[in-house]
């Protein structure tokens, strides 16, 4: 009997460490360890857990939250402990269960390409190059008015759009270009400059005066700047036998809205009229209304019935009615 006290102290400290083990067990199963990184750099939209933590234990449920939006290519966003415990808290974890290790802050990236001042330069010399091949012998620079800044776009097949200013390239004063990344646009640079085009265009060798024919020795070809000329002519024989719808210097460019062809059936002539249909062919004679370039629908008068009637110039002495 002397040994049952010592018999009974033995078994209450036995029952008490049964009963303080899951306890223990429990304390450990709910610790979750985070380790938190000094730098992660992200290529999503979304910054996750996993990106920016080391979990112990693991869970994928948890890895997988969200943090918040991904900073633009290039840029860096910080986020701190307390954030990523609130984001924890709400995904139902307990502050008190969290042992923290690592970093105060972590810094996250989004991951890029740079596109660089030269790449950019490249890019319109390319575009450039493409458009003088289609009109040889005119030598055609852009020159901006200052070096573009070079920039990040997020990864992934990067294509590149050159949009004039201007559907007349030469009249352009500035070139857009449209970056696209898989398809989907992630940037619009506007690059302002001059536009320099040079090639051998026809000019007038001396004053020429509005509706006057065009004569061989009234014009000849000069290399000159063409960026003013919305429509220059790069040959003689073009302007030769036109009229101007307006007077020129002698050196002034010959732009092609300014020509046309020269009256060809004058106010009050004699002409035929000529209307055809099929293997029928009518002829009469009548009086031009009014002046009637080649081409062009006049009115004109029958000789014998007097009425008057539109037909198309044909020639110095034809009009031709459609019926």
């Amino acid at each position: 009997m002397t040994n049952l006290p010592r018999f009974l102290s033995r078994l209450a400290l036995l029952l008490l460490w049964c009963q303080m083990v899951p306890l223990l067990c429990a304390g450990e199963v709910l610790a979750l360890k985070v380790d938190v990184v000094t730098y992660a750099s992200v290529e999503e939209e979304e910054i996750r857990l996993r990106d920016v933590v080391h979990l112990s234990p693991a869970a994928e449920s948890l890895l997988q939250l969200r943090l918040g939006r991904s900073p633009s290519a290039g840029e860096v966003r910080e986020l701190n402990r307390s954030f990523i415990g609130r984001a924890l808290q709400r995904a139902g974890v307990a502050q008190d269960s969290i042992v923290w290790s690592g970093a105060e802050v972590v810094r996250v990236e989004r991951a890029g390409q740079k596109v660089t001042t030269s790449a950019i330069n490249a890019t319109i010399a390319s575009f450039m190059a493409q458009r003088q091949k289609r009109l040889p012998g005119v030598d055609i620079r852009f020159e901006p008015y200052q070096q573009p800044e070079a920039f990040v776009v997020p990864r992934g097949k990067l294509q590149v759009e050159v949009i004039p200013a201007a559907d007349n390239l030469f009249s352009s004063r500035s070139l857009t270009l449209v970056y696209r990344v898989d398809g989907r646009v992630v940037n619009n640079l506007t690059v302002r400059g001059k536009m320099e085009a040079k090639a051998e265009i026809v000019v007038a060798a001396n004053r020429i005066r509005r509706g006057i024919t065009i004569q061989p020795g009234d014009v000849e070809c000069i290399m000159s700047e063409i960026t003013d000329t919305a429509e220059p002519i790069f040959a003689c024989e073009d302007a030769v036998g036109m009229e101007l719808n307006r007077s020129a210097r002698a050196g002034d460019p010959i732009d092609r809205r300014h020509l046309q062809t020269p009256v060809m059936v004058e106010r009050g002539a004699f002409v035929r009229i000529v209307a055809e249909r099929g293997t029928m062919r009518l002829e009469a004679t009548g009086t031009a209304r009014e002046d009637g370039r080649l081409g062009q629908t006049i009115r004109v008068q029958n000789s014998s019935s007097l009425q008057e009637i539109r037909a198309e110039v044909v020639d110095r002495n034809t009009v031709k009615v459609r019926f």
